[in-house]
C-alpha cells in the first residue's frame, strides 16, 4: 500500500540508497572512457585527458558533468553515462540529507532536499527519453518511481512501475513493482486489478521477498471480491508459507502478524455459515496445526458481534467434531467467557459446573491427557472459575439468605479446598468461606477457616481474619462445656495475644487484651494474664486502666509475686479516677499483698522483713481487714523471737489502731509480758491490771490482778499496788489463802504509808475472813496472818490503852481504859488462840504487860484533888487493893508463857516474860537455870 505526503520514509530511504548504487551499475558492461571517469575518479595508473583538470570538490565534479551533459551530443554514449552519475551523485546527496535531518517533517521544507530529488527526476526522465532502448532502463524505471514517490507524485510513481512491468518481465524489480501495482490498486478498489498484480508477484520466479505477503494481500482482494473460500485459500497458504512457530513462543511482531492472518481467516469463514463450514472446509486436514485457532477466531468475530449464541455453538462445533483434541478443554473455557460477555449468568453457572465435572484436578480427563501447558492453563481457569461461582453464591446468600444458595457456596468452596488449597491464601478462600460459614451461624466451621486465613505459625497473615478467630473463640468459649472449654480458652488466649502484638494502636486491642487477661486470670494462666496487661498501651480509658491492672495485681498476686501486686495495686491508688469503693477494695487487695510478703519472709526465716512487711500492712492501708491480722503477726512474732521492745511497739499500735478489735485483750496481755521481759515492772503492772479488767476468766483475771500488784509493789508503786491489792482482795473472796494475801498485802502496804485507820481496817477485815472460812480453806499461811493481823490489832488496842491516862475526871477515865485493856487482851487471846507460837508468847507476854500496866496505872493514877489526908490514905489502900489482883494476873501469864518453854520453845516474849517475873517475884525467878529444865513446880 503507498503512503503519501511522508516523502522520507526508512522505506524511501532505503530506496534512495538502494538506487544510487543501481546507478553505478548501470552500463557497466562497456569499457569505461578515461577521459569521462576522470572527472571525479582519479587513478594513477590511468593518463587523463588533456582537456580535463579533476575538480577538488563535489559541486564542482557535478558542474562538469551538467557541462558535460549540455555540450555533449546525444550520441555520445558517455552522455548517457554522465547523467546517471549525476542521478547518483544527487541521490547521494539526498541520502546524506535524510541522515542528517533529526526530522521528516523539517525535510518536507528544506529547498536544497527538494531540489535534489527534482534534479533526480530530471535526469532520470531525461535519460529514459534519450535513451529508451539502453540497457538498464528497468533499473532506471524503478529508480523513478522510488523518487516520484517521495516526492508525492504517486501515480506518476505507478506509471513507473507499469512500465517497468510492461517492458521488463525478467527484471529483478519485476515482483516488487508488481506487488506495489498491487497495493495502489487494493487501495484504490480495483481488485480485480490488485488480485491480478498479486499473483503475478506468486507466480514470479524472483518473488521471494513478497511471495507470502502477496498470497495473504491476493486473499484480501478476493474477500473484497466475495470469494470467501479462495480468500482462506491465500490466507492459509500465507500462514504455511510463514511457518509460525507455537503462539505463547512468539515475539510481539510475529504475534501480531499472526493475529492479521487469523483474523482475515475468521472473517472469510463468518461469511460462510461459520462452523459448518469450518467442518466442511477441513474435513480432508483434520490436523491442520491452527484448526482450533481458526474455530476461535471465528467465535470471537460472533463475539465482537455480540452474536453469543453463535459464537459458542461454533466452539462446540469443534468440541463434537474433534473430541479427542487437547483445546477441547480451552474451547470450553472460551465458551464460559462468551457467556460471560453476553451476561448469560445462568448459562456460566451451568457451563462452569460442567467444566468443573470434566477437568478438575483429580478427574479422569487428566489420566491420559498429559500436556503440561494445557494442563496448567486449564487448572489455572478453573481454580479462578471455582472462585467466581464460590463468590456468586456466597454474595447471593448474604443478600437473601436462601439455603441453596449457602450450600451452592459451600460445594464450590470445597471443591476449591480440595484441589487448590495451596492457593488459599493467595485467593483469600480461607476467609471468604470463613466469612460464609460465621453468616450461616456455623462458628466452630468459622474459626477453622478463619483460623488458616489468618495464621502461618506464629505469623499473622490477615488482620481481619485474625479479629474474627479472637471474636468467634471468645464466644465458643463462653457456651463450650468440659475440655472443649479448655481447648477453645487456649485456642482464644493464643489469638489475642498474636493480635495484641502484632497490633497495639488498633481500637480493638485494648478490649481484646483485657477481656483475654481476664479469662487467662479465670483459668489461672496468671503469666499470661500479666503478659496481655501489660502489652496495653498507654492510652487506654480509666476503666480500662483500672481493670486490667486489677487483673495483672491479682494476677501477680496469684503467682506469690506479692511485691509487684502491691506496685501495681499502688499504681491503681495513684489514679484520680478510681472511686471510693473501688478505692477502698484496691486498699484491701494492697494490704493483703503486703501482707503475704510477710508471709513469705516468715517461711524463709528473714524474721526482721517479715515483722517489717506485717507492720507496713497497718502502715499503708491502715482501715484494711488484714492490717490488724498483719500487725498481730508481727506482735506474735516479736514475742516468739523475745523481741520485747519491737513486741511492745506493735502492740501499742495495735491498741491505737485498734482499740475494739477482738484480740486488743490478747495484745494486752502479751504486752505484759513483754514489759515484765524487758524489765519493765511498772508498765507491765499496768497491763496486767488491765487484764484483769476485761478477762472472761476469772482466774486470769485473778493471776493478771495479782500480777499486777506484786509489779506495782516492787516498783514502789505503792498506790497502784494497794489499788490493786483492794481490787483482788473485794473480788475475789476464793481462794480464800489469796484473799487472805491480798489483804495482808493491803495491811502492810498501808503501815508503809502510815495510813493506819486503813491498815486496821484490813487487819480487821483479816480476822473477820478468818472467823468465816471454813476449816479446810484455812492454811498454815492464813492462820498466821489472821493470828499477825489480830495480834497488830491487839499491838494498836494496847497503844489506844496506853494513851488513855487515869486522870480526872478519874471515874470516866477508869472506864475507858479499863474497857480498853479488856478489849485488848481480848485480841491478844484472839490472836493467842491461832496456835503460832511466836504470836501465842507474845500475845500472853502482852496480856501480862497489860495486867501490869493496868495496875501500875491504878496505883500512879491522878488523886482527886479534894480528898482529905485520910481520905486520900483510904484511897490509896482502895487503889493498892484494886492494883493488886491485875499485878497478880500479869504474874499469871507471864508464867504461863515461861510454862511454854518445857516445850522446847524459846523466843524473846519467854525470855522477856521471866524478866518481868524475875521483876515481880524475884525469889522465885532470880535463880538462873536452863529453861529447858523449868518445871513450872518450887
Amino acid at each position: 500500500m503507498m503512503k503519501t505526503n511522508k516523502p522520507f520514509s526508512a522505506l524511501k530511504l532505503s530506496i534512495a540508497i538502494s538506487s544510487s548504487m543501481a546507478l553505478m551499475s548501470c552500463g557497466s558492461n562497456e569499457p569505461q572512457k578515461a577521459t569521462l571517469r576522470d572527472i571525479d575518479f582519479t587513478d594513477k595508473s590511468t593518463l587523463q585527458a588533456d582537456v580535463f583538470v579533476k575538480p577538488k570538490t563535489e559541486d564542482e565534479i557535478k558542474q562538469a558533468y551538467y557541462n558535460y551533459i549540455q555540450s555533449a551530443s546525444k550520441d555520445e554514449t558517455s552522455r548517457q553515462q554522465a547523467i546517471s552519475r549525476l542521478a547518483q551523485m544527487e541521490l547521494q546527496l539526498s541520502n546524506r540529507l535524510i541522515k542528517e535531518s533529526k526530522e521528516e517533517d523539517d525535510l518536507n521544507s528544506d529547498r536544497l532536499y527538494t531540489e535534489t530529488l527534482n534534479k533526480t527526476i530530471n535526469l532520470l526522465t531525461t535519460s529514459l527519453r534519450d535513451y529508451p532502448k539502453a540497457k538498464g532502463n528497468d533499473v532506471l524505471l524503478y529508480q523513478l518511481a522510488k523518487t516520484y514517490d517521495q516526492v508525492g507524485e504517486h501515480n506518476k510513481a505507478i506509471e513507473a512501475l507499469t512500465q517497468l512491468v510492461k517492458n521488463f518481465k525478467n527484471s529483478v524489480h519485476y515482483p516488487e513493482a508488481q506487488f506495489r501495482i498491487a497495493e495502489n490498486a487494493f487501495v484504490t478498489g480495483d481488485y480485480i486489478t490488485a488480485e491480478d498484480a498479486y499473483t503475478e508477484v506468486i507466480m514470479s520466479p524472483d518473488s521471494d521477498r513478497f511471495y507470502e505477503k502477496a498470497f495473504f494481500k491476493r486473499g484480501w482482494t478476493r474477500y473484497k471480491q466475495e470469494l470467501y473460500v479462495e480468500s482462506v485459500d491465500d490466507y492459509l497458504e500465507s500462514l504455511t508459507i510463514h511457518k509460525f512457530g507455537d503462539y505463547d513462543a512468539l515475539p510481539d511482531n510475529e504475534k501480531s502478524l499472526f493475529d492479521e492472518y487469523f483474523r482475515a481467516i475468521g472473517l472469510a469463514f463468518s461469511h460462510l455459515n461459520g462452523a459448518e463450514s469450518l467442518q466442511s472446509y477441513f474435513a480432508s486436514s483434520s490436523n491442520f496445526r491452527y484448526l482450533y485457532h481458526t474455530y476461535r477466531v471465528i467465535a470471537d468475530i460472533y463475539l465482537k458481534q455480540e452474536r453469543y449464541s453463535d459464537a459458542v455453538e461454533t466452539l462446540n462445533q469443534f468440541v463434537t467434531q474433534h473430541a479427542d483434541s487437547k483445546h477441547v478443554p480451552s474451547a470450553k473455557l472460551s465458551i464460559i467467557q462468551i457467556w460471560q460477555k453476553g451476561g448469560f449468568a445462568k448459562r456460566v453457572h451451568t457451563t462452569v459446573d460442567d467444566f468443573y465435572l470434566s477437568y478438575h484436578p483429580k478427574s479422569d480427563y487428566w489420566k491420559t491427557n498429559t500436556d503440561p501447558d494445557i494442563a496448567k492453563k486449564t487448572k489455572t481457569a478453573l481454580r479462578d472459575y471455582i472462585v467466581k461461582e464460590a463468590s456468586f453464591y456466597h454474595s447471593k446468600y448474604q443478600n437473601k439468605g436462601k439455603s441453596e444458595d449457602y450450600q451452592a457456596a459451600k460445594t464450590w468452596y470445597d471443591r476449591y479446598l480440595e484441589h487448590y488449597s495451596s492457593y488459599s491464601r493467595q485467593d483469600n478462600i480461607y476467609g471468604l468461606y470463613a466469612e460464609l460459614l460465621y453468616r450461616a451461624k456455623d462458628n466452630t466451621g468459622a474459626l477453622k477457616y478463619f483460623e488458616l486465613a489468618a495464621y502461618d505459625g506464629e505469623i499473622v497473615l490477615d488482620k481481619k481474619a485474625a479479629y474474627a478467630t479472637v471474636s468467634i473463640s471468645n464466644s465458643l468459649y463462653n457456651r463450650a462445656q468440659g475440655e472443649q472449654k479448655a481447648a477453645l480458652l487456649d485456642k482464644h488466649i493464643r489469638y489475642a495475644s498474636l493480635y495484641t502484638e502484632l497490633y497495639p494502636t488498633d481500637e480493638k486491642s485494648t478490649e481484646i487484651a483485657i477481656n483475654a487477661a481476664q479469662l487467662s486470670f479465670n483459668s489461672q494462666q496468671y503469666d499470661q494474664a500479666i503478659k496481655l496487661t501489660e502489652a496495653l498501651p498507654e492510652t487506654i480509658t480509666s476503666a480500662q486502666k483500672y481493670t486490667s491492672n486489677l487483673i495483672k495485681a491479682r494476677s501477680y498476686f496469684e503467682t506469690k509475686n506479692f511485691a509487684d501486686a502491691e506496685a501495681t495495686y499502688q499504681t491503681m491508688l495513684s489514679d484520680k479516677s478510681v472511686n471510693r469503693n473501688q478505692r477502698a477494695s484496691i486498699r484491701d487487695n494492697l494490704a493483703l499483698s503486703i501482707y503475704r510478703q510477710g508471709e513469705q519472709a516468715k517461711e524463709q526465716g528473714d524474721i526482721a522483713q517479715a515483722s517489717h512487711h506485717f507492720v507496713r500492712v497497718s502502715d499503708i492501708a491502715p482501715n484494711s481487714d488484714i492490717a490488724s491480722s498483719g500487725l498481730y503477726d508481727a506482735i506474735a512474732l516479736a514475742m516468739q523471737h523475745e523481741s520485747w521492745q519491737n513486741a511492745i511497739d506493735f502492740i501499742n499500735r495495735f491498741k491505737q489502731l485498734y482499740p475494739q478489735h477482738k484480740y486488743t485483750n490478747d495484745v494486752t496481755r502479751k504486752l505484759s509480758v513483754a514489759y515484765l521481759k524487758s524489765n519493765q515492772g511498772g508498765k507491765a503492772a499496768r497491763e496486767f491490771e488491765r487484764i484483769s479488767s476485761f478477762e472472761d476468766n476469772s482466774e486470769v483475771k485473778m493471776a493478771a490482778l495479782w500480777q499486777a500488784a506484786e509489779l506495782y509493789e516492787s516498783k514502789g508503786d505503792t498506790e497502784s499496788a494497794i489499788r490493786s491489792y483492794r481490787s483482788y482482795a473485794h473480788s475475789y473472796k476464793k481462794p480464800f489463802p489469796q484473799n487472805m494475801e491480798a489483804m495482808q498485802k493491803l495491811t502492810e502496804l498501808y503501815a508503809k504509808q502510815g495510813d493506819k485507820n486503813k491498815q486496821h481496817f484490813w487487819q480487821l477485815k483479816i480476822a473477820g475472813a478468818e472467823r468465816r472460812a471454813q476449816n479446810d480453806e484455812k492454811t498454815e499461811r492464813t492462820t498466821f496472818i489472821a493470828a499477825s493481823a489480830t495480834l497488830d490489832l491487839a499491838t494498836q488496842s494496847r497503844q489506844e490503852y496506853t494513851r488513855r491516862k487515869l486522870v480526872e475526871p478519874i471515874a470516866a477515865n477508869l472506864r475507858k481504859k479499863k474497857k480498853l485493856m479488856q478489849d485488848t487482851i481480848k485480841l491478844y487471846g484472839q490472836a493467842s488462840s491461832f496456835g503460832l507460837a511466836d504470836i501465842t508468847t507474845q500475845s500472853t507476854f502482852s496480856i501480862g504487860e497489860i495486867y501490869r500496866d493496868f495496875s501500875k496505872a491504878l496505883l500512879e493514877s491522878e488523886r482527886p484533888k479534894n480528898l482529905s489526908e485520910d481520905e486520900l490514905e483510904q484511897y490509896e489502900i482502895l487503889l493498892e487493893d484494886q492494883a493488886f489482883p491485875f499485878e497478880e494476873k500479869a504474874i499469871e501469864f507471864y508464867e504461863t508463857n515461861l510454862a511454854r518453854s518445857r516445850e522446847g520453845l524459846y523466843n524473846p516474849w519467854l525470855k522477856q516474860s521471866r524478866e518481868k517475873l524475875k521483876e515481880l517475884f524475884p525469889v522465885r525467878y532470880s535463880r538462873e537455870g536452863k529453861l529447858g529444865g523449868y518445871t513450872g513446880n518450887e
